[in-house]
């Protein structure tokens, strides 16, 4: 289950241009020297989680991988 202190680290094929953090609710975007994107952030719960997903999808991106870490 997951809870206000999860952080989360979700990595994404290519490049994403910084004007897109205000679309990711708080994520931050790192970019990566492969070429690839970090959206790092806390969630507050599973639909919150599934919601960045299905702006990740709606974009078009390509999940790469999910790393989670409770604070």
């Amino acid at each position: 289950m997951t809870n206000e202190n999860t952080q989360y680290h979700i990595k994404i094929k290519g490049h994403l241009d910084a004007r897109w953090q205000d679309w990711f609710d708080g994520f931050t975007i790192s970019l990566t020297d492969d070429g690839n994107t970090i959206l790092s952030g806390v969630v507050a719960d599973q639909a919150a989680l599934h919601g960045v997903f299905k702006k990740i999808r709606n974009l078009g991106l390509t999940l790469i991988s999910v790393h989670s870490q409770t604070k």
